[in-house]
């Protein structure tokens, strides 16, 4: 008589209902099919119960990835983390914990999901050795993320170039220079290179060093200097500007000049203040050499 054959303690509802025996149309009798379905019955209340846990699991599982993401959201929130790093992260971890959820789901009704993981291990092995350049860009703009050797706003200068930062991509960083162009440069690059950050700090040191004739006044001249560091508004007032004697050159007298000033406006004030110091040394009759040869023929 039909019925569900011997199996083994560790069998799952799916097992059962694949192991019943077929029925031969000699044998639909009443009392066969009434039969057949009494030794059916466990096997579909088994499996009605694993569908239970399941959407149980499901709706659970849900309600911690949702709890468990807004923590970690939190958390690097207060780290003070680049915003795309953030996402990125936390994007991260809810495909990993759904992923998770589903093979939870999976295993409860009783699929093998050994050779699932074992396909997925390998197409994921082929996939990072065709990407291993892109993985190492992505690696690279983590670690700029995280470590905040620049961030965007900031004027750097790296072997690459220089300019402002406007893009930092998990890929590329972009770049503006001040002839506004875009360079782009790639993070496993710029994260491997040594970068000066010029606008880490909200305030920068403007040197100058101006060469005055040695028939010039030298006094004149620094005070000169430190009229137009008086007069000119984003030079800083604290710490004071300093002028001094740089060095006695072949044909001239090294004044130089440390100021310091917004580290924004850095450039616009070095192109102002070195523009003021020629316009000055002018109407005070204070000469700028330039190289000169001279050439004495002997009869």
């Amino acid at each position: 008589m039909p019925g569900l054959i011997t199996t083994a303690a560790e069998s799952t509802p799916l097992d059962q209902l694949e192991q019943l025996e077929p029925i031969e149309p000699s044998d639909l009798t009443i009392s066969n099919l009434k039969q057949f379905f009494l030794d059916l019955l466990p096997g579909i209340r088994s499996l009605a119960f694993n569908l239970i846990v399941c959407l149980i699991i499901i709706l659970v599982g849900r309600k911690l990835i949702q709890l468990l993401r807004h923590m970690f959201q939190k958390t690097l929130e207060k780290t003070q983390s680049d915003v795309g790093l953030i996402r990125f992260l936390v994007s991260g971890l809810e495909i990993f914990l759904n992923i998770l959820l589903i093979f939870m789901v999976l295993g409860q009704l009783g699929i093998n999901t050994a050779s699932i993981v074992t396909v997925l291990g390998t197409l994921m092995l082929a996939i990072g050795m065709s990407l291993q350049g892109s993985l190492a860009n992505v690696a690279g703009g983590i670690l700029i993320l995280l470590m905040h050797p620049f961030r965007v706003g900031h004027y750097i200068v790296c072997d690459y170039g220089e300019g402002t930062v406007s893009v930092i991509g998990l890929v590329y960083t972009k770049i503006t220079t001040k002839d506004n162009r875009v360079l782009t440069i790639p993070n496993s690059m710029i994260s491997n290179c040594a970068v000066t950050d010029c606008g880490e700090n909200p305030i920068r040191r403007l040197d100058l060093v101006i060469g005055i004739s040695y028939d010039s006044d030298i006094l004149l001249a620094k005070n000169i200097l430190l009229e137009i560091s008086r007069n000119t508004p984003e030079i800083l007032a604290d710490p004071p500007a300093d002028v001094f004697v740089d060095s006695l050159g072949d044909s001239a007298v090294n004044i130089g000049m440390n100021c310091y000033v917004p580290s924004a406006s850095f450039l616009s004030v070095k192109w102002a203040v070195t523009e003021a110091v020629k316009l000055k040394f002018d109407e005070a009759g204070i000469s700028i050499p330039f190289p000169q040869v001279h050439v004495h023929m002997e009869k």
